[in-house]
């Protein structure tokens, strides 16, 4: 079982990025930019979908490959987990969760949602920034070398490290 205690600070940047994303989630019901490019809300949906399915990653693939006893939450992996998605991202969650702000951002276009989607984001980027030093904490140098093999939400340049390391055959 992880008893890694996370810093009150984590949990704040993560109260307040939830609190962020309902609130814009329920502002786009209010404030409506009527002049919004449709180019811009067909890519806001497409940036939608994709964070959606990014969403549940971590849940399945967790379940399945690290090795998380009966009756605990998917996150008390005892294993670290780097095949499938986490071959490619690190946080497949939090960037489907990143992706959400600014596809809000694009469906409205207004400049509330840039301000509050910018501070929800830079919420999303500090605890995961602190997620990643309670798994250093918790796997080591496991953890480290897996840091340098896999970037941590840039999701192309992942895509380059893992297509090359197939084509290794590492």
């Amino acid at each position: 079982m992880d008893k890694t205690p996370r810093k009150p600070a984590g949990w704040l940047f993560f109260a307040l990025a939830g609190i962020l994303l309902v609130a814009m989630f329920g502002l786009m019901f209010v404030v409506s930019s009527p002049d919004s490019i449709p180019l811009l809300r067909y890519a806001g949906w497409a940036v939608w979908a994709f964070g959606l399915v990014l969403l549940p990653m971590p849940r399945i693939h967790f379940m399945r490959r690290g090795s998380v006893q009966s009756r605990k939450d998917y996150t008390h992996t005892t294993v670290l987990v780097d095949s499938g998605i986490y071959a490619i991202i690190r946080h497949p969650q939090y960037l489907g969760w990143l992706l959400m702000y600014p596809a809000m951002m694009l469906f409205t276009g207004h400049w509330l949602f840039v301000l509050l989607g910018a501070s929800g984001m830079a919420c999303v980027l500090l605890f995961t920034r602190q997620e990643e030093q309670r798994l250093i904490e918790r796997f080591g140098d496991e953890y480290r070398l897996y840091m340098q093999r896999v970037p941590a939400m840039n999701i192309l340049l992942g895509l380059v490290r893992f297509l090359r390391r197939k084509k290794e055959g590492k």
